[in-house]
């Protein structure tokens, strides 16, 4: 299995409390309706905790502020994940899904990546 993988920064605006009512109804609703054409076995959220045990693990390492979440979605096989650039529909979908990320993630600092997961234990 392949994955894409995105942290996500909401955007400026809109509050943590916003940002995941959204993000678990609305957006996963659509990947819902969407994941068909856009060939996607398994899809993940994510949703930070923002608290002293965060703030501690994040200090304790000198690492950046927090994301508000980590969305993750599988495809079978890094064939079908570059498959949906030739796919009509699969195309359609892609444009209506980062029409809606536009309204309420950060796309500029939400680094997405394609990985290939090594499990240990």
């Amino acid at each position: 299995m392949i994955k894409t993988t995105i942290c996500i920064k909401r955007k400026v605006g809109i509050t943590r409390k916003e940002f995941f009512e959204y993000w678990y109804n609305e957006h996963a609703n659509l990947i819902k309706e969407l994941k068909d054409d856009l060939k996607i076995a398994r899809y993940v959220q994510s949703h930070s905790i923002d608290n002293e045990v965060s703030e501690s693990l994040r200090a304790s390492r000198g690492g950046p502020e927090m994301f508000d979440g980590i969305g993750e979605a599988w495809f079978e096989s890094m064939e079908v994940l570059s498959s949906l650039g030739q796919d009509e529909a699969a195309l359609k979908a892609l444009v209506t899904l980062i029409e809606d990320e536009k309204q309420f993630i950060d796309l500029e600092n939400s680094p997405f990546w394609v990985a290939e997961e090594k499990e240990i234990f």
